[in-house]
């Protein structure tokens, strides 16, 4: 009898260890902080936050006046806006997107994509001649096709090559998403948004046969901190595109995101540590593209701020800023 008593004070005091131990454990495990929460209410969202980001859309009820009955939005013929989450952070990282819950369904004319980068108006940056990937494959469509049974819910998980990309959605009767983002570190950033006002913006080609830009979305002011473009070390010349070189810095504007065909200001080649004088780019948008044939290792900072009224005599390029209405 003692024996049974001793073993089942044994089992006991095993379980109360056990228990016990559970206790202390838990303090030292990682518990993953809750995600802030950001409700979509406007067609275009710009952010620079992280977190979970929802976006919902239910079918209105609309009344006949003629019967004064109530008839279903599917009678209806559904607007078909594309709206979109526009997600810009720090020059060296990079924008991850989860997707957690899709209810866009395709058979109703829903869809939604990730797009590596921006993209207003049927122009996107960065250009296509900028970027490392083509544009099939910086743009992902996804939505739920209702036919396919068991129904599997979407989840998807994208990266872009820069600190700019977009959710775009089009929901024209009702429907929901949630996304999650975050922002990681990018070891080697080539193509920059400029996300606010920076003492300066660095773009280097770190001896790759690439280009590198540097956008901002308002007319700007900009000035070439210090340079070193090319096989020219004796000093810096504005006037590059007309020697020729392969390796520049090209400064301009455009009306739209794609500044492909920008009106250039200026072409920078050589090497300097002076400040450099400041171009007033009034402009939608206002662009910096380091060319790099692969031959040199080329690197330029460059200072941005925003364009006002009183920096007019210092403009080089003048765009007409008229927007279109985006469709």
């Amino acid at each position: 009898m003692k024996g049974v008593f001793a073993l089942c004070f044994h089992v006991m005091l095993l379980s109360f260890q056990a228990k016990a131990w559970q206790t202390v454990r838990n303090p030292f495990e990682f518990i993953k902080p809750p995600e802030k929460i950001h409700p979509v209410t406007d067609c275009m969202h710009v952010t620079s936050e992280e977190g979970e980001f929802f976006f919902k859309k239910t079918a209105p009820i609309v009344a006949t006046p003629k019967h004064g009955r109530l008839i279903d939005i599917l009678s209806v013929a559904p607007v078909m806006d594309v709206c979109g989450l526009y997600f810009v952070t720090d020059p060296d990282k990079i924008v991850e997107v989860s997707v957690k819950h899709v209810d866009v369904n395709c058979d109703l004319g829903g869809l939604m994509a990730f797009v590596d980068g921006w993209e207003l108006n049927g122009m996107y940056f960065p250009t296509e001649q900028d970027h490392p990937r083509s544009m099939e494959q910086r743009v992902e469509e996804f939505c739920n096709d209702p036919k396919l049974w068991p129904f599997k819910p979407v989840r998807k998980a994208f990266r872009s090559s820069q600190n700019a990309a977009l959710m775009q959605y089009r929901i024209p009767i009702s429907g929901s998403f949630v996304v999650s983002v975050r922002y990681i570190r990018n070891p080697d950033p080539c193509n920059v948004m400029a996300e606010g006002v920076a003492p300066f913006y660095t773009l280097e080609n770190h001896g790759k046969r690439r280009n590198c830009s540097l956008t901002a979305v308002f007319p700007a002011v900009m000035s070439v901190v210090s340079v070193d473009v090319g096989e020219r070390k004796d000093g810096v010349s504005y006037d590059c595109d007309r020697l020729d070189a392969a390796d520049k810095l090209d400064i301009g504007g455009s009306t739209g995101l794609d500044s492909t065909h920008m009106d250039l200001s200026s072409s920078v080649c050589g090497k300097s540590g002076e400040l450099g004088p400041e171009q007033a780019i009034f402009c939608g948008t206002s662009t910096v593209r380091l060319i790099s044939s692969g031959r040199y290792a080329n690197q330029a900072r460059i200072a941005v701020r925003l364009a006002e009224e009183n920096d007019i005599p210092l403009a080089t390029v003048l765009c007409d800023m008229r927007r279109k209405k985006r469709k």
